[in-house]
């Protein structure tokens, strides 16, 4: 697995080494924001980047996730004739690779992973009335979409996949959806 690894690696990274002879490292500065899907809800972020190659980026990522609180009636079940679920506020920073197909003067598709961590603070309702605080951690992977728009300025899209764990007994899975902008510099 860890040679399939590094060949990925070398496959991906190997043009965008070739490539750098007629890039220079470049700084960039993203703002995105969007729904999410599944649980509803928003996202919004705001993230500094740097390129060393022209088609990867590293960034480091400040982003706010709300999702709403729900309930489900569940007729099958005498005891708890509802499902709720919780929702909340999750602010979090993180670390992210985007790798890119071309470079960024081009529409490009792109993936990109990352992990990060911060706080959650669940919504409180009459279903849940006591005010929680917990630690998060997690892991996201995606894709997406970058589409140049002038010299430096660019919009994208992107769908991520983000799972981890909230306190030490809960699970959190959120899939934003997301549109944004990068300015290069």
């Amino acid at each position: 697995m860890r040679a399939v690894i590094v060949v990925l690696l070398i496959v991906i990274c190997g043009p965008a080494a070739a490539d750098a002879q007629s890039f220079s490292p470049s700084f960039s500065v993203h703002a995105a924001a969007g729904p999410t899907v599944v649980n509803s809800g928003h996202t919004v972020a705001a993230a500094v980047g740097f390129s060393p190659w022209s088609r990867v980026t590293f960034l480091l990522d400040v982003q706010r996730t709300e999702l709403s609180s729900r309930v489900t009636p569940y007729p099958l079940n005498d005891r708890n004739p509802y499902i709720e679920f919780r929702g909340g506020t999750i602010t979090a920073v993180s670390g992210e690779v985007r790798v890119a197909l071309f470079a960024p003067d081009r529409i490009t598709p792109y993936v990109l992973a990352g992990f990060g961590g911060g706080e959650s603070r669940p919504t409180v309702n009459e279903y849940f009335p006591e005010a929680v605080r917990n630690d998060v951690g997690f892991v996201f992977f995606g894709g997406g979409v970058q589409v140049p728009v002038r010299d430096h300025l660019s919009v994208f899209g992107d769908f991520r996949m983000i799972g981890g764990a909230e306190g030490y007994d809960s699970m959190i899975v959120m899939y934003p959806v997301r549109l944004g902008m990068a300015w290069r510099f």
